[in-house]
């Protein structure tokens, strides 16, 4: 009996990091949210594979890097016909007419926490909040359809997360 515990103790242990790697989108989009404005799953877009599943509606290029996949997701014809979403791991770029070269820009730090924001070009008032609601409805589609886990080992991505960033 002690043998099988420790065989089953050691299989758990050898199979977090591929937890962790495989659910990252989900536990990243689970944490929960200290009234910051952190988009935890944009560090994964530069190493983690997106699958098309969890952002249905939305376009993903693929970047085969050397160890990585570099995922950038754009989506037209978001809140008014003619207009343009993009998202990659370091900023997010709204564009009110995708023809033109106007648009509002959301840039990351490494940890996913908004470090900068702005426009570019002759902008409507409303932009800014547009550019948000945006961003915060791809989040919202990628947190519900992110693959569950079976173990959920959130407590443990949260360590992960505070002690490396």
């Amino acid at each position: 009996m002690k043998k099988w515990l420790i065989i089953l103790g050691i299989l758990f242990i050898v199979q977090i990091p591929f937890n962790l790697h495989y659910y990252a989108y989900y536990y990243a989009t689970h944490m929960k949210d200290s009234g910051n404005r952190y988009y935890r799953f944009s560090p994964l877009l530069g190493n983690n594979y997106l699958p098309q599943s969890y952002v249905p509606g939305y376009e993903i290029e693929y970047t085969d890097l050397r160890e990585a996949t570099k995922n950038v997701v754009t989506k037209e014809n978001v809140l008014v016909k003619g207009d343009k979403f993009e998202v990659n791991p370091d900023f997010t770029n709204y564009y009110p007419d995708k023809t033109k070269d106007n648009y509002y820009y959301i840039d990351f730090l490494s940890n996913g926490k908004v470090s900068e924001d702005g426009g570019e070009g002759h902008l409507s008032k409303n932009t800014k909040r547009k550019a948000y609601y945006c961003l915060n409805q791809f989040q919202q589609t990628l947190k519900a359809n992110s693959r569950r886990p079976i173990i959920n080992i959130q407590w443990i991505w949260n360590i992960w997360y505070q002690v490396t960033n």
